[in-house]
């Protein structure tokens, strides 16, 4: 028995030794190949179409990372300059923007398979734009911001001009010029600005003369020299056969004398106001003529004359801007002139250019809707105060009266510009706006004849009736107890 079992042992051990590189190798195949579980979800994302390429959006000098299913081997970026990969694992990876543009990016795997298609586009951080804009206007919630390659739109809706103003500038910051900024905000509620202009001005003016004037019908030479005086008095003929000073004169007869007295007090009162209304949509501009256009000769080089017409009567332009509910920014210049024939230019004997009185006045201002505040003002005060007479006559004592006379001139001009803005609306009711012809009918021939008048009722304009109280409803009486 013992022999036997003797001769068993080797056998056996045999078989031991044959069974162990089978099972090594059994171990090793996972390694080298993957397994079928592990190749089973890769099916579905390599089975994905070539045009279902996933859109991710990236900031220029901004990352985003990315996480796949599945052992990425292989990276194709189609632009590097436009964004760029980082691998950080073989399912974890970051894209980096460099540049705005569009690029693909592919991952495969390690048997060229197509993991994922990306189309990576890189345009302006939008995410940090939206953050300000919220920080800074946390009431404005329509406001939308989008950014195509290196340009930025802003769309939606503010409450008003100021706003949208607001963010457009902090939207300029994030693009390199401003034709890659595409503004399509509009405001809410156009709003509209009735704008109301006071220019009041006073003249006075004080003319005193007091004099005696001696006039002969020969004039006064002396060495061929004519002399002539404010009084235009003479008192002889001084001749001399040369023309000067100093030769000898002769005196010839006075001829016929005469005397005038003048004396004169003058008072002038000039009153002027002028009161403009113009409306305009915020933001725009609005101008406003009323009065004339005079024509203004203009000489050529060749000799030609043409006409230029020169605009003259109240003119007023304004560019209003409603900033916040209740306040509004005026951009403004008005004008009041006249013709004024006094200070002419004559070009020549038949032609002559008149002058104008300008009163103008532009500036910037904000203020409150229904608010005024005056613009402009002037305060003139001129005093012209004139003696002539007869040099040496005029001095006398009590007789140099005789030969002089008293010229006192005082003028005074007071000028405000007064501003005032409203936001107002339209109304539905035409009716309720007056005009300079409510109430007016012409006068019959019996009342315009015998007593006079030009119309035929005389009515406050723009008076709204009396409302006629309403009446009460249901049973209304005493309560009797």
């Amino acid at each position: 028995m013992t022999p036997r079992r003797l001769s068993l042992l080797p056998g056996l051990l045999l078989a031991a030794l044959l069974a162990l590189p089978a099972t090594a190798q059994t171990t090793a195949l996972p390694a080298a190949s993957p397994p079928p579980a592990a190749a089973a979800p890769r099916e579905p994302v390599s089975s994905q179409p070539m045009d279902a390429a996933a859109v991710l959006r990236v900031g220029v000098g901004k990352t985003s990372d990315i996480t796949v299913s599945g052992d990425i081997k292989d990276v194709v970026v189609g632009n590097p300059d436009v964004a760029d990969v980082i691998l950080r694992s073989r399912s974890h990876l970051f894209v980096a923007g460099r540049a705005a543009g569009e690029t693909s990016v592919v991952l495969l795997d390690a048997g060229g398979k197509t993991l994922r298609r990306l189309t990576v586009a890189v345009g302006v951080d939008v995410a940090s734009l939206r953050a300000v804009l919220a920080q800074l206007l946390p009431n404005e919630h329509d406001i939308q911001v989008e950014s195509i390659r290196d340009s930025l739109y802003l769309s939606g809706s503010v409450s008003s001009d100021a706003t949208a103003r607001m963010v457009r500038a902090l939207a300029r910051r994030y693009v390199a010029s401003d034709a890659a900024l595409v503004n399509l905000m509009r405001v809410a509620n156009d709003q509209q600005v009735l704008l109301h202009v006071k220019v009041a001005e006073i003249q006075r003016s004080v003319l005193k003369e007091l004099g005696l004037g001696l006039s002969t019908s020969k004039a006064i030479r002396i060495g061929g020299a004519t002399l002539t005086g404010s009084t235009s008095s003479t008192v002889g003929l001084i001749d001399s056969s040369s023309n000067t000073i100093f030769g000898t004169a002769t005196v010839l007869g006075l001829g016929s004398l005469s005397a005038s007295l003048n004396m004169l007090e003058n008072q002038g009162l000039i009153r002027t106001l002028v009161e403009p209304n113009l409306t305009a949509v915020s933001g725009e501009t609005a101008t406003m003529l009323a009065g004339g256009e005079l024509p203004i000769p203009i000489s050529q080089i060749n000799g030609a004359i043409s006409v230029e017409f020169k605009p003259y009567g109240v003119l007023l332009g304004f560019t209003p801007t409603v900033m916040d509910p209740g306040r509004i920014s005026l951009k403004m210049s008005t004008e009041v002139s006249s013709i004024d024939t006094s200070n002419s230019t004559a070009l020549s004997s038949t032609i002559s250019v008149p002058a104008f009185k300008v009163r103008r006045a532009a500036s910037t201002v904000e203020l409150p809707s229904g608010g005024s505040i005056m613009i402009a003002g002037l305060l003139q005060n001129d005093i012209n105060s004139q003696i002539a007479g007869l040099p040496g006559l005029m001095d006398l004592p009590v007789l140099g009266r005789l030969f002089r006379s008293d010229s006192f001139q005082r003028q005074e001009s007071e000028l405000v510009v007064i501003l005032s803005a409203y936001v107002v609306q339209a109304v539905d009711r035409p009716d309720a706006m007056a005009t300079p012809s409510d109430g007016f009918a012409p006068a019959s021939d019996v009342k315009r004849l015998l007593m006079g008048r030009l119309q035929e009722t005389y009515t406050r304009r723009g008076k709204a009736p009396l409302p006629v109280p309403p009446e009460l409803q249901g049973p209304y009486g005493y309560i009797v107890e």
